[in-house]
C-alpha cells in the first residue's frame, strides 16, 4: 500500500511541474524594452519586487502590466512574452 502511494504522489508531483508555466520575463527582454525607446528603468517596469527570482515566481509578483503582458501571451497562444506588446499596452498612455 506504501508503494502505490508513493507512486501517486510521484507522479502528481511530476505532473504539477510539467503542466505549469515558467516565467518567460528575462534580462533580454528587459533590454529589448530599453531598445524600442519604452521608460523601463528596472524589472519594476512588469515586476512588483525589484529583483525577481524565477525559483520563486509567482503570478502576484507582477505589476498590472505584467498581468497585462501575460494576459496577452496567452490570448496569442505564444511560448514567450514579446517586448512589442508593450507598445500595446493601454496604460501606456498614464507614464
Amino acid at each position: 500500500m506504501n508503494r502505490k502511494m508513493l507512486l501517486v504522489a510521484t507522479s502528481a508531483a511530476l505532473a504539477g511541474c510539467l503542466l505549469t508555466r515558467p516565467a518567460s520575463a528575462t534580462p533580454e527582454l528587459f533590454a529589448q524594452a530599453k531598445t524600442q525607446g519604452l521608460p523601463a528603468k528596472n524589472c519594476q517596469y512588469c515586476h512588483v519586487s525589484p529583483v525577481p527570482q524565477k525559483e520563486q515566481y509567482k503570478p502576484d509578483d507582477l505589476n498590472e502590466r505584467g498581468k497585462w503582458l501575460m494576459t496577452e501571451r496567452n490570448k496569442q497562444q505564444a511560448k514567450e512574452v514579446k517586448a512589442d506588446w508593450l507598445k500595446q499596452y493601454p496604460g501606456a498612455r498614464d507614464q
